[in-house]
């Protein structure tokens, strides 16, 4: 299928089906997701300048965790607005903001291509990997753009090129493989459609985005083994189910076996390690 091809509706319908599914998956793995992802959750919230008081959007916000990070330095007079495609994610997020006694949190369903929101009604708005599984970034970036502050900031993490991070790009091949498809045109939403140089960079600027700025962030994947990788990303990869929904048991089996056995090559003697590498950007109205 190339972009020409492509029907957004029907992808956003059969994504939203997905997060639907794996959410408790998802949730199951937050402690891990969390720590995995700390450090370049902590520069974007920086990058996004947030502070006490602040009125903080997260798109895509999934459970929250980046989240709840965010309502944290906002403060009791700050608020934080949490939203996904997914209510039975924005579910879990509900629950652990109340769980942790935090009140300035909301969260909503809603398009990030059609944020039913005010205009300059945010400080600053942050999105962590998600920005480059929606269809349309520019309509997204664009209306980002208008819900901001003049003088607001957003700050997004996405996945760079699937070289850098080959614990999920080696896994999406085999299953495109098993189900037969070509690798996702430019143009496609995907794990890595943002991640070529200046790709990122420049869906901020095409919106209108002054001092723009991104960096890469290298760091690594820790689990006790390729087979626990496997499991991981059965309960998260919603994109991966969807790939090999046409097939077989038997015939989807054989395919996350020779994930499992081409992650392998990241075994060592104190577990599995394998590389990955995320950008973090950054740009002002």
């Amino acid at each position: 299928m190339n972009a020409n091809d492509f029907n957004a509706d029907k992808y956003k319908q059969a994504a939203q089906q997905e997060w639907q599914k794996v959410a408790p998956g998802w949730h199951k793995w937050l402690p891990f997701i969390s720590d995995l992802s700390r450090g370049d959750t902590n520069q974007m919230l920086d990058l996004a300048g947030i502070g006490p008081g602040h009125r903080v959007l997260d798109i895509a916000a999934g459970d929250g965790d980046q989240s709840l990070m965010a309502a944290e330095r906002v403060g009791p007079d700050g608020y934080v607005l949490a939203t996904d495609i997914s209510s039975n994610l924005l579910a879990y997020a509900d629950a652990s903001a109340k769980e942790a006694g935090i009140d300035n949190f909301e969260t909503r369903v809603m398009d990030a291509e059609n944020l039913e929101l005010e205009d300059g009604s945010f400080d600053a708005v942050i999105c962590r990997n998600g920005l480059m599984l929606i269809p349309n970034v520019g309509a997204a970036m664009a209306e980002i753009y208008r819900v901001l502050k003049p003088g607001g900031r957003v700050s997004a993490i996405v996945f760079s090129t699937p070289d850098k991070s080959p614990w999920i790009s080696i896994p999406a091949m085999i299953a495109m493989k098993h189900a037969k498809l070509p690798p996702p045109q430019p143009g496609m939403p995907g794990l890595f459609s943002l991640g070529a140089p200046g790709v990122f960079a420049g869906a901020f600027s095409q919106a209108g985005f002054n001092d723009v700025n991104t960096q890469n962030s290298a760091s690594f994947v820790r689990l006790s083994s390729a087979a626990e990788c496997i499991e991981f990303l059965q309960d998260i990869a919603g994109a991966l189910h969807t790939i090999l929904a046409p097939l077989s048991n038997e015939a989807q089996q054989n395919a996350w076996a020779e994930m499992e056995q081409a992650l392998k090559q990241f075994e060592n003697p104190d577990g599995f390690a394998a590389p990955s590498e995320s950008i973090i950007g950054v740009g002002k109205k």
